[in-house]
């Protein structure tokens, strides 16, 4: 009925049990989903599968006292593994007794997701919990109840001690949803102090309407209402977040005391740099579905546009009657000092241009965006420049392109290959209204770098200019 995420999963088949361990967890307060097995299937499938796990716990036996070895129940849990979770980085914690089996448990487990194909819902670990613990926490007996409570919890804590990221990580979640909760509350306060109670469906969906309208536009909203209204409510969102960010809930984890750069950790050799890879985070998104008339999109244009001299990117940018070869074009904006080098120095560089690296960047107004309306959609030309490469096009020292008009990214992966995107703010193609450049969509620019290629091109489009003689 409503799809949520569900940072910690129950797995059992006994319903008396399951109930029991799931109100244990949440009296120590572990926010819970249980699922009940029965006769060796899901009592209830989720229609899509939970997303933001972070721990399952799970009875060994799952399939009941008569299949108790390893090789009986593994491939039952490997199936209700692949029913239940999207792939997501989470700890599996066995109930059991028998330290000895939960092991030869954990290493099958790991082989047979491997052997499926389900490398991406391998755990990061496992541990064990024992279940007559927690199920003595609902014991009628309020000094067993009590005695098992601390048992629990002191377990629970040894656990997140040895993984404190994963505290830190369910914690941060859980901020963003009191953030939202505390957004909705905001609001309602906002309809019952102009006297439209909550219960009147209407008058609250009006009220939602006009927002996503305001949001959006009139004429556009109806496209996408649900949009308008998360849009509208971002940003008090943001608020609330930076409100929960005061309760400081991540200071001990980080341990952040001092003001020197704190330096990031090396992966083993053959791996991406991390620094390109949190580039790629803050930077740009190869998420699926992007849509070649999203703002921000990155394009890499066809090789017919590029060699197309009569209609290609050559004539479209003006330098058809100069420059009748795209490397020459892209070269004399691009690369350092081109013009001046001989054509045999210029070659090399040349030589280097793939067609795959010529692409372009969608830079349009943010509000016409938002809001949808009619405008040419403007795509900056940009290369892509592997780091082996990156010396014939970008100072390292002084951090910056070939002139003043482009726009380097820091050091990013796309598809798989490290190197910076230069981006123009001098030469760019244009498009009506809902038309786009023909080309593959690689992937799209955030909405905050955005922004700064945005003021990188108005400055320099707005840069005063003098007679003067010298």
């Amino acid at each position: 009925m409503i799809d949520h995420s569900c940072p910690v999963i129950v797995l059992d088949d006994v319903k008396k049990e399951l109930w029991e361990i799931s109100h244990g967890l949440g009296v120590c307060g572990l926010p819970i989903m249980p699922h009940l097995i029965v006769n060796g299937q899901l009592e209830r499938e989720p229609t899509s599968r939970h997303e933001g796990v972070r721990i399952i716990f799970t009875d060994l036996h799952i399939l009941g006292p008569a299949q108790n070895k390893p090789e009986m129940y593994i491939s039952a849990l490997v199936k209700f593994m692949r029913q239940l979770i999207s792939p997501s980085t989470y700890l599996i914690v066995f109930w059991s007794a028998f330290p000895e089996e939960a092991e030869v448990a954990w290493n099958l487990l790991v082989t047979r997701l491997n052997t499926v194909g389900a490398e991406n819902l391998i755990p990061f670990g496992y541990r064990i919990l024992d279940k007559e613990e927690v199920k003595g926490i609902s014991d009628e007996d309020e000094a067993i109840a009590a005695q098992a409570t601390e048992k629990v919890k002191a377990r629970i804590t040894e656990i997140f001690n040895e993984f404190p990221q994963l505290l830190s990580f369910m914690q941060w979640e859980s901020c963003v949803s009191r953030a939202a909760s505390a957004t909705s509350n905001e609001l309602i306060s906002k309809l019952d102090k102009g006297g439209i109670p909550f219960t009147d469906s209407g008058a609250v969906k009006d009220t939602l309407k006009r927002m996503s309208q305001e949001a959006l536009g009139y004429p556009h909203a109806p496209n996408a209402p649900t949009k308008g209204v998360y849009q509208a409510l971002i940003p008090i969102a943001q608020d609330w977040l930076n409100k929960e960010a005061e309760k400081g809930m991540l200071d001990g984890f980080l341990e952040l005391s001092g003001n020197g750069k704190t330096p990031l950790p090396q992966g083993p050799a053959g791996k991406p740099k991390l620094t390109s890879l949190l580039n790629d985070f803050f930077i740009h998104s190869e998420k699926p579905g992007i849509q070649s008339a999203e703002r921000g999109v990155v394009i890499r244009l066809l090789e017919d546009f590029l060699v197309n001299k009569d209609h290609g990117l050559i004539r479209e940018i003006g330098l058809a009657r100069n420059k009748g070869d795209w490397r020459d074009a892209v070269c004399m904006e691009f690369a350092l000092n081109f013009a001046n080098l001989t054509p045999e120095q210029q070659e090399p560089i040349r030589a280097k241009l793939k067609p795959i690296s010529v692409l372009v960047v969608e830079l349009s107004a943010d509000c016409d965006y938002a809001q949808d309306k009619a405008r040419s959609h403007r795509f900056l030309l940009s290369l892509f420049v592997p780091l082996c490469d990156i010396g014939h096009f970008y100072q390292s020292k002084k951090r910056e392109g070939a002139n003043e008009a482009i726009y380097s990214t820091p050091e990013i992966t796309v598809e798989g290959i490290e190197g910076r995107l230069l981006i123009s703010c001098r030469i760019f193609l244009t498009r009506p209204y809902k038309g786009t450049v023909e080309g593959n969509v690689v992937t799209r620019i955030r909405q905050e770098v955005l922004s700064e290629i945005a003021h990188h091109y108005t400055t320099h489009m707005r840069r005063p200019g003098k007679i003067a003689f010298f």
